[in-house]
This record gives structure tokens, sequence and C-alpha cells, in this order.
């Protein structure tokens, strides 16, 4: 992975991003209206709620490895 410097990374450097609720829902509305346009149908309300709890779970802090 190349190394960009030691600045914030993107989430802290935007505030838009820093809720987690907000940031999840901004993905999944991006995902259905490009998947809309590419012509699936719109999320079921399931595969919206699997979708979230999708993200929910990559988003939350892994445990650092014990030294």
């Amino acid at each position: 992975m190349k190394s960009f410097g030691k600045g914030p990374i993107l989430k802290e450097a935007c505030s838009w991003l820093q809720d987690d609720a907000d940031r999840r829902d901004s993905i999944l509305d991006v995902t259905e209206r490009d998947s809309v346009i590419e012509g699936l149908p719109p999320f079921r309300d399931d595969t919206r709620q699997q979708l979230l709890r999708q993200l929910e779970a990559i988003s939350e802090p892994q445990p650092k490895p014990a030294e």
C-alpha cells in the first residue's frame, strides 16, 4: 500500500463522514441509485437491512493484536 503521509484519515477530515449512521445511509442510497441506473430493482427492506448489518460489521473497530 502506498503511503500518502501522516495526515488525518478521510473519516476524520470530512465532517459528513464522521457520523456512522449517516455515512452508512449515504453508502446504501448511492449503491441503490447506481443499481437502479444499471437496471436492477430498488432494494427491498430485507436487502437494505442485510446490507446495513454487513456495513456495521465491517466498520466496527478491530482489536489490536497482543504484542
